[in-house]
């Protein structure tokens, strides 16, 4: 008798949407503070790796926390019906562009570099 194969379904987005929202994922308000961004992304990117999130997810998923600010940027910078849709990697180059500008970037980074 030849090995039963396991037939492996992936997860509908309601699954994974349950599954995500189990892991109390942090929500993201936006705004100034790049620290707040960064964190929430470190946080994102821990849950997405804890669930082993398919990455056809990870935008929806991301975009499901976002409030006030965040929520009314991501209504203009969303891709419209028949658009290409957005990777995880895209989303994070947009969003760093929003919440952490370069300039604002180097600044933290020399301020990280006087600590030592």
């Amino acid at each position: 008798m030849p090995p039963r194969r396991e037939l492996i379904l992936e997860p509908t987005t309601m699954e994974m949407i349950c599954q995500f929202n189990k892991l109390k994922p942090p929500k993201f308000k936006g705004g100034a503070d790049p620290m707040i961004y960064e964190e929430w992304l470190r946080r994102m990117k821990n849950l997405f790796e804890i669930m082993e999130c398919p990455e056809k997810f990870k935008v929806h998923l991301a975009a499901y926390q976002f409030e006030k600010e965040a929520e009314f940027w991501w209504g203009i910078v969303k891709p419209r019906v028949g658009e290409h849709v957005l990777t995880w990697n895209q989303l994070k180059v947009l969003m760093d562009a929003q919440c952490y500008p370069r300039d604002v970037r180097i600044v933290k980074e020399r301020e990280f570099l006087c600590l030592k």
